[in-house]
């Protein structure tokens, strides 16, 4: 009967172990998550006001090209940036709302 009585106990004493144990990986990740809002953010805040290549987005931010082109494709993938047409050897990207009111200015019909 005292063995049941201490495996409450136990699995408390594991699982505080194992949040500790965590601690600093948990953290690190969280780190990373607010970094890549604030670059998306950046990212779209720039292409709001216009179409912009990936090295024209890397020099206002300063992040580095290949970082930038990682955030651009994979805003493209979910559609928050379309492709435009190219500029020399770039793709022109542009926020799929900004091209959506482009597209239609009287906006969707009721």
């Amino acid at each position: 009967m005292s063995d049941a009585l201490n495996e409450p106990e136990a699995g408390k004493a594991a699982l505080q172990q194992l949040r500790e144990a965590r601690r600093e990986t948990i953290a690190a990740a969280t780190r990373r998550m607010k970094e890549q809002r604030k670059a998306i953010k950046a990212i779209k805040a720039l292409l709001s006001g216009g179409d912009l290549t990936v090295p024209e987005i890397a020099a206002a931010t300063g992040m580095p090209t290949s970082e930038v082109m990682w955030y651009v494709a994979s805003l493209k993938k979910y559609g928050a940036v379309l492709e435009g047409a190219k500029d020399g050897s770039y793709f022109r990207y542009q926020l799929a709302a900004a091209a959506a009111s482009e597209a239609d200015p009287a906006g969707p019909e009721a």
